[in-house]
């Protein structure tokens, strides 16, 4: 099968229609990162070939796509969605991101892009094959992070090109394909009954059995410290993260934590009305709670 798509320098995806003929192109295979060559002859199909004369490898168009999105929305910084599940208005809007970063993991679990929107962290999502599961929706929802999740299914089934105007078009301005993970649509929400100190939507034990395959680390511990007087419930899970919620409210603490979020970054997730930090700054976090604690000894 011959190859039509490679990367160039800049590790974008380009088809051989687009790059100058032979070594010229300065192009590397979409697959395995070996140099390439354009052969745009007269009698055969264009396609490129490995420098080294080895078979041509496999690609599916499914990983090109993802990749192209990817590389669409990092480039042009924007992607049209449609309104929030809690917005009176009902129209689609344009989002101009102020910073994107690929891959970058956020507690356990690692968006494809991690957006900043005024301040605001906010995750993308881009599927082809894999979708977000209940696992991944529901740790999202409890870190109470706004995503959405780009559906391209229909490029592939469609036959569209990559990379082309079209398939671009498809990704940032269409909305239709997007949807929101969190905020969740009001009719998914299931009302919960308020209590104290709401219990997390993992159960409080380890995942590291062998057995375990999924990929969110489900465990965490309870501590609660006396600050200001105050009682504060602290969740230490095992990826990291720290959530801290207070028990009954107290101004002079929440102002902390506000600070906080202000120093290191972190997370209001309004369900739970709990202040979310992550790794590396949960670690500094949890110290300085050990060290106002004034919990009376034994």
């Amino acid at each position: 099968m011959s190859m039509s798509i490679a990367v160039n320098e800049q590790k974008q995806i380009v088809n051989v229609k687009q790059v100058e003929r032979g070594l010229a192109c300065m192009c590397f295979c979409f697959e395995c990162g070996e140099p390439v060559v354009a052969r745009k002859g007269d009698k055969n199909e264009h396609h490129f070939a490995h420098l080294n004369n080895k078979e041509s490898c496999t690609i599916h168009p499914e990983s090109i796509l993802h990749k192209f999105a990817k590389q669409v929305i990092m480039q042009e910084r924007y992607l049209t969605l449609p309104s929030l599940p809690d917005d009176e208005n009902s129209e689609d809007k344009t989002w101009e991101f102020d910073h994107l970063i690929e891959e970058q993991a956020v507690s356990c679990i690692r968006p494809d892009i991690v957006a900043t929107v005024d301040g605001e962290m906010m995750f993308i999502e881009v599927a082809v094959t894999s979708f977000i599961d209940t696992d991944k929706s529901d740790f999202i929802k409890q870190l109470g992070i706004k995503t959405v999740e780009i559906d391209l299914r229909e490029i592939i089934a469609q036959g569209i090109e990559l990379p082309s105007e079209e398939a671009k078009v498809h990704i940032l301005d269409c909305a239709s394909n997007k949807r929101w993970i969190f905020p969740a649509p009001k009719s998914l929400t299931i009302p919960v009954a308020p209590t104290p100190l709401p219990e997390p939507l993992y159960n409080c034990q380890s995942s590291t059995d062998e057995n375990s395959n999924g990929s969110f680390d489900k465990g965490y511990t309870i501590y609660r410290f006396t600050i200001n007087h105050a009682w504060v419930d602290v969740r230490v899970f095992n990826s990291g993260m720290v959530s801290i919620k207070c028990v009954t409210y107290n101004h002079d603490v929440i102002e902390i934590l506000k600070q906080w979020r202000n120093e290191g970054g972190g997370q209001y997730n309004q369900k739970y009305k709990s202040w979310n930090y992550f790794k590396p700054f949960s670690d500094t976090v949890f110290q300085r709670l050990q060290e106002m604690d004034m919990t009376p000894t034994a």
